[in-house]
């Protein structure tokens, strides 16, 4: 090739570039990255569908977005469970979760337009037949700020079983419900509030463990403001046909905090 006609059509390649680049750039339609929504339950039962904390079908769901970070609907996406002992199975085009086996963990991603997301996990799990107390029903405390005090957890834990062999039902969802006082900010850090034992962040939801527990307690820290009631939590699991046997369970604290 003549190096004049050699450099035209370098020109004309390093425009095309550009052109695409400039596309991809500025075009509100054309999709730059994509997201795998946390699954609605950290697992499937078995022989079941994945479902949300209601009971209904949960689809995993994905968000496709531009250039300027905006969602961009109607971009086909294509759904795949990293698993080649088929344990877990998800429609590719509906996202459709159905547990086949049990299985600790699964790998899921989500594709669109050339984009792969980061992958999530999902479980396949026993049903939970019973639901069990793992502290007792009621207790009263008393703390003094006079006599120097420091950070306490006092423990509400339950624990799943399934019958008849009492085996542990791991990374299912559970929830907590403070039911007085209300309305109660679980949120604010100077109340009693309900954490992840060791941690500090509000919440009302946790995953039970290998052993099928638990772990959330009520934290009270130097910083906890003055109080004098009962805290009353209702702590309770959902299964398809009702919920577990002793579900939910209730737990009264009397704490004086003075």
């Amino acid at each position: 090739m003549r190096p004049s006609l050699r450099a035209a059509s370098l020109a004309l390649s390093v425009a095309a570039v550009a052109a695409a680049c400039n596309e991809v750039g500025t075009n509100a339609n054309a999709p730059v990255a994509i997201q795998l929504d946390a699954p609605a339950s950290p697992s499937v039962l078995l022989g079941d569908t994945l479902r949300d904390s209601l009971g209904q079908v949960a689809p995993l769901h994905v968000v496709v977005f531009n250039f300027k970070n905006d969602s961009i609907p109607g971009i086909p996406v294509s759904f795949l469970a990293v698993d080649s002992t088929r344990a877990v199975t998800v429609d590719p085009a509906l996202g459709i979760v159905v547990g086949h086996a049990l299985i600790p963990r699964v790998l899921v991603v989500a594709t669109a337009a050339g984009l792969q997301s980061i992958a999530d996990t999902i479980a396949v799990v026993d049903t939970p037949s019973v639901m069990l107390a793992e502290d007792s029903s009621r207790d009263s405390v008393d703390y003094s700020f006079a006599n120097g005090l420091r950070d306490t957890t006092i423990t509400l834990r339950v624990r799943l079983l399934h019958l008849p062999d009492s085996v542990p039902v791991p990374t299912y969802a559970v929830h907590y419900t403070i039911v007085h006082p209300s309305p109660y900010d679980n949120t604010d850090s100077t109340n009693a509030q309900l954490v992840k034992l060791g941690g500090t962040v509000g919440q009302l939801v946790d995953t039970t463990d290998a052993n099928g527990s638990t772990n959330l307690g009520l934290r009270i820290t130097p910083f906890t403001h003055a109080f004098n009631d009962s805290i009353v939590v209702q702590v309770s699991a959902s299964a398809p046909g009702g919920l577990p046997a002793g579900s939910p369970i209730t737990y009264v604290r009397r704490i004086n905090i003075h």
